[in-house]
């Protein structure tokens, strides 16, 4: 008999700046296949930003015609003020499962690779966090009481759970490298340091997000893959049947 993983994805997008809620952008006044300009007009001599431990304000005078018009075919939100908001999509992945089916009794090891496509034009790009929805992350419904154990909550580098052990882990693999979390890195050698990515192991820590990319610019207008690898092997007996793991991925703009 065989051990089928079956990975059920859950996504969550949000926007916030500073607290402050945002709505997607409509429109841009100029582009490429390299850029997207989302406004060309100036603060006027009269204007800026004041803040407080409770509020930014933000004002601007002597705009000329600036507000919101529409149509059923258009959005425009013309002046300074109308025109600074923040984009963020995901194109989100379908649920999956970890290939090859583990056998029973010999035991094996299963993978899958998951991508999200993430595209923002704000200056401050975006995070990433990862949780399950149980402790530990992959289990055999209905009562769970056969389970992968998750791997370290640390990262740790290579892949690697010993004798007379089942477990289920990840690993980050961003488009840009340099996005992916410290801990997510490694120097050749070890978790924490370096600048290569893909080589560093975690488990999910239950329904307490992990961080695993802190993006601090804008992306192309056509978005990054960011990949998750999904790792499961078991050394022991399990009982057959379809293991399962809920897992919820949160993008916000930071």
């Amino acid at each position: 008999m065989e051990k089928n993983l079956k990975i059920f994805l859950i996504f969550l997008l949000a926007f916030c700046v500073n607290g402050i809620a945002f709505h997607p952008l409509f429109a841009y006044v100029m582009s490429s296949g390299n850029y997207h300009i989302q406004s060309d007009d100036s603060l006027t001599p009269t204007g800026g930003v004041g803040t407080s431990a409770n509020y930014v304000f933000k004002d601007t005078m002597g705009q000329v015609s600036s507000g919101v018009s529409n149509s059923t075919l258009y959005k425009i939100k013309a002046g300074f003020q109308q025109m600074q908001e923040v984009s963020l999509s995901v194109s989100a992945p379908d649920d999956t499962s970890l290939t090859p089916d583990i056998p029973g009794v010999s035991g094996g090891t299963a993978d899958a690779g998951v991508d999200w496509s993430v595209q923002t034009d704000g200056s401050s790009g975006f995070d990433m966090k990862i949780n399950a929805s149980t402790s530990p992350a992959m289990k055999l419904p209905p009562d769970g009481a056969y389970y992968f154990d998750d791997y370290s909550t640390t990262p740790t580098y290579n892949w690697d759970i010993g004798s007379n052990a089942a477990k289920f882990g990840f690993a980050v693999v961003p488009a840009t490298s340099a996005d992916a979390v410290l801990a997510f890195k490694d120097n050749g050698g070890a978790c924490g340091a370096g600048e290569n990515i893909g080589n560093c192991w975690a488990g999910l820590n239950g329904t307490t997000p992990t961080a695993i990319i802190h993006r601090t610019s804008r992306t192309s207008p056509a978005g990054e893959n960011e990949t998750i690898n999904f790792k499961a092997q078991s050394n022991k007996l399990l009982k057959e049947g379809d293991y399962a793991s809920s897992i919820t991925v949160t993008v916000v703009s930071n």
